[in-house]
């Protein structure tokens, strides 16, 4: 145990290690979806028994202003609540402070608080909340290590990040979308790991499996082949060498965008407003329209597919379109344009 500052550090057995990496692996098996950056808030909203709330709706719901939901959080990131014995919990993250929203600042919180609950931390410490005035030190700074070491896993899985040319701390911002300070500290990290990888470590090899499609998914600049190719620079469609690039294909399709019964967005793209499934077309929160609709008011048309650019019937933009919501059909998206690069050579894991 060491302290420093005021903040102590207690050092996590290689035991509980293995413990937690485990989790990691299963709760991204169970929940999550092979990529980077992990989709952190899609894979909580996979988990039934978690809730994600904003500080926001709270806000509007309660009708108090941010310096007391900060008061009544006891913190400006996140935290999160055991609901009694039901075995629910509600994760509530800043989604207003600009220099936690868009830093992704907010996609570690999430990720934190994930740990707690995962590791059973409110459980152990007979809590429904893990103030920390609630709990001796020790204890306190010793769920907040490992909630950490959670985090970090599941954001930033070493084993996967061996598929792309991580040369600094940028590359690991770019790719798993941490901010400045984390993406320092785990670049740091990252290199000290590559230096001596174990190819039978059991977790390591784990992780590269669930990533492996993911990593080697390639698509032909010649022929539009979408394929699954760890070695070999050919298309084995076209033939045609050096044509490969990696792609993540689902950001190069046009997915829909998630909606109610009703084609009402599920999240406004704009403020993040979760509690969105009220009656009217408009966000409660900012104003912004969630109901896709063809800018043509003439038009027959009424609501168009989430992810319609342009209405099918009369040709003119959709209101999604028109404010920016979705981009351009032919614009890749900015995850493709920096992302970096996979590469061929030798990998340590079969």
């Amino acid at each position: 145990m060491t302290i420093t500052g005021r903040k102590m550090t207690l050092e996590i057995s290689n035991n509980r290690r293995n413990e937690i990496k485990q989790m990691v692996c299963d709760t991204l098996v169970m929940y999550g979806t092979p990529s980077l950056p992990l989709k952190i808030g899609n894979l909580i909203r996979n988990i039934k028994y978690i809730k994600l709330i904003t500080y926001s709706s709270q806000i509007k719901k309660h009708r108090i202003p941010y310096e007391e939901m900060i008061l009544t959080a006891e913190t400006k990131d996140s935290y999160a609540v055991r609901q009694g014995s039901t075995g629910k919990f509600c994760i509530y993250y800043n989604d207003i402070d600009k220099n936690i929203a868009t830093s992704n600042r907010v996609r570690w919180n999430l990720a934190h608080e994930l740990g707690h609950v995962i590791l059973n931390h409110h459980e152990i410490a007979g809590t429904e909340k893990l103030y920390r005035r609630g709990l001796d030190d020790e204890s306190y700074y010793y769920f907040e290590e490992e909630a950490d070491y959670f985090a970090q896993l599941i954001l930033v899985p070493h084993a996967a990040l061996l598929g792309f040319r991580i040369n600094s701390a940028k590359d690991i911002r770019t790719l798993c979308k941490i901010s400045d300070p984390a993406s320092k500290r785990r670049f740091y990290e990252f290199q000290i790991w590559k230096s001596h990888v174990n190819p039978e470590d059991e977790y390591d090899k784990r992780i590269f499996a669930y990533y492996y499609e993911f990593i080697f998914k390639k698509k032909c600049k010649i022929c539009d082949a979408v394929i699954i190719q760890r070695r070999g620079k050919h298309c084995p469609i076209c033939g045609f060498k050096n044509t490969l690039e990696w792609r993540d294909e689902d950001d190069m399709k046009y997915p829909l965008l998630r909606t109610h019964e009703n084609q009402k967005l599920t999240e406004c793209p704009k403020c993040k407003n979760e509690e969105t499934e009220i009656n009217g077309n408009y966000c409660q929160i900012c104003g912004a329209n969630l109901v896709n609709q063809c800018t043509n008011f003439a038009c027959e048309s009424r609501i168009l597919p989430s992810n319609a650019r342009y209405c099918p019937i009369c040709g003119e933009k959709s209101i999604f379109f028109a404010n920016g919501i979705l981009s351009a059909w032919r614009q890749p998206s900015d995850a493709f344009l920096s992302i970096p690069d996979g590469f061929d050579e030798e990998l340590p894991f079969n």
